[in-house]
């Protein structure tokens, strides 16, 4: 039987057989064709007195460690997934943009700028970090640690920070929590807000590198806020003039129609205290905003999209007079509060957005 199907039947005689056709190419499947990631290029160790640099597209949302490097200047300018940077010492380290959680440990004297989801560090000291975070730092085991906002921009930054999914308008960056405190003494500290990141990191630096980093006040992608003072709870202030700055973006607003208003406000001496990126819903609005003529048009824009709030102080009564001018085709609302309704507004925005938070 086995020779009568052989010669009838050669097609099953083929399926049934051992050999496979010749000049038929093996299958090739997805995970055939990603590109093989060599971890040298996603990681800088074992570095000295070095100036070493990743540019924009280099990194695309891996990972990336820093480790055991002692006297360089590491930057990358490009947003990454976590990032670890462990046993350095005396360093300039700058990470623009980090999808997750930036850690730093066992690290003496480094000077650090981040834009991140969450920082933690632990078993450091003496390290100054100019720092854009979403969410709470926290320090652990850690001494001598200084903070100040990032002030950082290049022309590729708003599409790495978008693509990371962070908040520009979320910064957390003054409201510390200390896992070990001590009874003595305060282990951080606020560093002067005229101290910036350019004085580590030089023109030199940055004509080697060939893209045109701004590390500028006032061109910085991150909106520059004065803090709280390392209080979590900061109240308002009552000797200056206050208000709520909330801008509701709705289904069309963009992240550059809130920074087009927020440097039209800075122009005015406008000062910024603290910073949140938050969704409400419509029970949250009306309480907020009880009082608004635009209240349900803030509701409306707020089922739709993110509102922005900013906490500011200084020449806010022209601000009230001359509001930032939108285009005439915009869908954005923008609110400010009253002096009376000011504090009130101010407390209950960012209690809100802080419980959101947690």
């Amino acid at each position: 039987m086995g020779n009568i199907l052989s010669s009838c039947c050669p097609t099953q005689s083929l399926l049934f057989s051992e050999e496979q056709p010749k000049n038929e190419p093996a299958p090739v499947y997805s995970w055939d064709r990603r590109r093989e990631l060599d971890p040298a290029d996603y990681s800088f160790e074992g570095l000295q007195d070095e100036f070493k640099f990743k540019l924009p597209g280099s990194v695309g949302g891996q990972q990336f460690n820093i480790e055991n490097c002692k006297d360089c200047i590491l930057v990358i300018l490009d947003h990454v997934a976590v990032t670890m940077i462990d046993d350095c010492m005396n360093c300039i380290i700058l990470v623009a943009c980090c999808k997750g959680s930036i850690f730093i440990r066992n690290c003496k004297n480094i000077k650090l700028g981040v834009a991140c989801q969450q920082f933690r560090s632990r078993d450091c000291k003496n390290v100054e970090t100019f720092l854009h975070c979403n969410t709470q730092p926290i320090i652990e085991s850690s001494v001598k640690m200084k903070f100040s906002c990032l002030q950082l921009n290049y022309d590729s930054l708003l599409g790495q920070v978008q693509a990371a999914g962070l908040s520009i308008f979320a910064n957390e960056w003054s409201n510390l929590f200390d896992f070990t405190p001590s009874q003595y003494h305060r282990n951080y500290s606020l560093l002067d807000p005229s101290v910036s990141f350019d004085r580590y990191i030089l023109k030199s630096h940055i004509e080697q590198m060939g893209v045109n980093v701004s590390f500028s006040p006032r061109l910085s992608l991150f909106p520059i806020t004065k803090g709280e003072g390392g209080s979590p709870d900061s109240t308002v202030l009552e000797d200056e003039d206050c208000a709520l700055l909330a801008i509701f973006l709705g289904a069309h607003g963009q992240d550059t129609d809130a920074i087009a208003v927020l440097r039209e406000v800075t122009a005015k001496r406008c000062i910024l205290r603290r910073s949140k990126d938050v969704s409400m819903n419509t029970d949250t609005v009306k309480r907020l905003f009880e009082t608004s003529p635009h209240n349900k048009t803030m509701i409306k824009l707020a089922k739709e999209g993110r509102v922005i709030g900013f906490q500011l102080q200084g020449e806010v009564a022209e601000l009230r007079r001359n509001l930032p001018r939108l285009p005439p085709d915009s869908t954005v609302l923008l609110h400010v509060s009253s002096p009376e309704r000011a504090p009130q507004e101010i407390t209950k925005f960012f209690s809100y957005s802080s419980m959101m938070m947690a």
